[in-house]
């Protein structure tokens, strides 16, 4: 973590309590790839409610270059349970049928979590078209509802937060 990763962390848990707004300040503060850690910390020291996780997780995991290495995934799964269905950082009645969702990456990354439902932004990332990402391929899913965890929009990416346990991720064809 950075000097000021550091020193969010040392205020979130020195803090009697912490609003979703401040929390969110600290994590600005701490740089977007310590969100993750910053809001997990907060959330198991208590210092934050779920309503304050449903408001920022959404944008915790989008800002963070790759969330799913910076927290486990069983962690994750205990903040989006804690936040419920969320659409940009409000909590809404999840989705009521399964969707059609892609993602573009190399094969060992296909069971990540970041899905959209925009085939054109899975084949940008399926591309090697975004920096630092190396061209993969194109793998499409029919997400179940339970398996939905938060839709982002605020980026302009369409994503859809997916728990890709069990699912039946294949690669689409073009």
């Amino acid at each position: 973590m950075s000097v000021l990763a550091n020193e969010a962390y040392d205020t979130i848990v020195t803090a009697e309590q912490v609003t979703g707004e401040e929390l969110q300040t600290l994590i600005n503060r701490g740089g977007r790839d310590s969100g993750p850690g910053l809001l997990h910390a907060a959330y198991t020291a208590r210092k934050i409610t779920a309503d304050a996780v449903a408001q920022i997780i959404g944008g915790v995991w989008s800002m963070a270059d790759r969330p799913d290495r910076e927290l486990e995934r069983d962690e994750w799964r205990t903040l989006f349970d804690a936040a419920g269905f969320t659409v940009d950082g409000e909590r809404k009645p999840r989705p009521d049928k399964p969707m059609t969702l892609f993602r573009g990456s190399v094969p060992e990354r296909r069971t990540d979590w970041s899905w959209t439902y925009s085939i054109a932004i899975a084949a940008k990332y399926a591309g090697g078209k975004v920096p630092g990402r190396a061209v993969g391929k194109l793998w499409v899913c029919e997400v179940p509802p339970e398996a939905m965890l938060a839709i982002n929009t605020e980026r302009g990416e369409d994503e859809i937060v997916v728990d890709t346990r069990g699912l039946n991720i294949r690669e689409a064809l073009r």
